[in-house]
């Protein structure tokens, strides 16, 4: 999928030209092309880091994560994470000049420093449990909350160190979504659960399961006006949950 900001649309169709291409979102013009580092795309949605002095468009290709100037397409800088399949449909995670990156199928994920002017990244640690295929995590008061993929739990990470706070299993892999304190999560058995975002323990709060509906449960929910959506293959359902 793509990222928006401003007048530009950022898009990985992957390749060894056009890897990496942004396009006037008015008109589908081009803006500019990167060959980024030639490898095919791996189905990451970009992100848009703003920093003082640049704007950088990170994603994930085939083995790296890279980070592109927005303002021209060039390349500044790559850290390999390779995985099995190739797929890392995980949008990284941006806070205070760190930038999250995390794969599944036993990868793992690791933290990157950004130098001030984001033309470098350096690693600043991994751990091969958070290794989130497809359900992304959320970043709350300084921890990471997330399941795992061949790690089949739930776990908690502290955003500076790593370190795990706890892993949780009883209910299948899934997404995660936050709000009011509250981690929204939806496995991929089709369990819809409230938990509370506390890195000291797992803490469920309630959990119902999704009925309505065909096919996997991969979809990621969204809470708008006080209302939880859930689509399930040909069916949107949605929860009164403020």
């Amino acid at each position: 999928t793509v990222a928006i900001d401003g007048d530009k649309l950022y898009v990985t169709p992957g390749g060894v030209n056009n890897n990496v291409i942004a396009l006037n979102r008015m008109n589908g013009n081009l803006v500019w092309s990167s060959k980024g580092v030639g490898e095919k795309s791996a189905y990451c949605s970009p992100l848009v880091v703003k920093l003082a002095s640049r704007t950088l468009v990170v994603t994930h290709t085939e083995s790296h994560i890279i980070g592109i100037d927005a303002a021209d397409g060039k390349l500044l800088w790559s850290h390999n994470h390779p995985n099995r399949w190739s797929v890392h449909a995980n949008t990284p995670i941006y806070h205070d000049g760190k930038i999250f990156f995390f794969s599944g199928y036993g990868q793992g994920g690791g933290l990157l420093n950004l130098s001030d002017d984001g033309s470098k990244a350096d690693l600043a640690w991994f751990e091969k449990k958070m290794d989130n295929r497809i359900g992304g995590a959320v970043l709350v008061n300084g921890h990471i909350y997330g399941s795992g993929d061949n790690n089949r739990f739930w776990m908690c990470l502290d955003w500076n160190t790593g370190e795990v706070k706890y892993e949780a299993k009883g209910l299948a892999n899934g997404t995660v979504i936050y709000a009011d304190g509250m981690l929204y999560g939806y496995t991929d058995r089709g369990e819809l659960f409230l938990a509370k975002a506390d890195p000291s323990a797992w803490n469920l709060v309630s959990k119902t399961r999704v009925e309505l509906g065909t096919n996997q449960h991969w979809a990621h929910p969204v809470i708008q006006d006080g209302k939880l959506y859930v689509r399930h293959g040909n069916t949107l359902i949605a929860y009164k949950v403020k």
